[in-house]
């Protein structure tokens, strides 16, 4: 089967959630496995080099900092590797279509309109996100 961008889609693939995102379990292991082999593998390197370059007692300091570097090298690499599969598609959303996604939310929208009527600060930022309309009928918006 292929999405909508001609891919091909596995449909046997296992998902994890990981800090509210889902992800492919297998490019999570490997994500992992490269980012603790460039950190630890520099770490290791820096802990046999720099004992006959620098002073004994930066030995540590050194090779923590070449360790730091090895994750970023390791993250340089799993963004490579593992790009984004995720496609975000902004679209002017028509009320009716909101309408639909409150129902299916269970949003009360009166309830939410007179929230956010009754809070001047709320009702401040949304006006200046430009999200005001959004939610309040034209006449509802206080032009002040």
């Amino acid at each position: 089967m292929y999405d909508k961008n001609g891919v091909k889609r596995d449909e046997s693939r296992t998902y994890v959630e990981v800090i509210g995102d889902t992800v492919y379990g297998k490019h999570l292991i490997a994500t992992i496995c490269i980012s603790v082999i460039f950190s630890l593998g520099a770490f290791l390197i820096g802990k046999n080099i720099f004992p006959q370059i620098a002073p004994e007692s930066m030995v540590q300091s050194y090779s923590l900092l070449l360790g730091i570097a090895g994750s970023l090298v390791g993250l340089i690499v799993n963004a490579l590797l593992f790009k984004p599969k995720r496609t975000l598609s902004e679209t002017a959303n028509s009320s009716e279509e909101l309408q639909k996604v409150y129902e299916e939310l269970q949003f009360d929208l009166v309830e939410e309109r007179k929230a956010i009527l009754d809070d001047p600060v709320i009702l401040k930022e949304m006006k200046e996100l430009g999200i005001a309309e959004m939610y309040l009928a034209d006449e509802e918006v206080p032009k002040n």
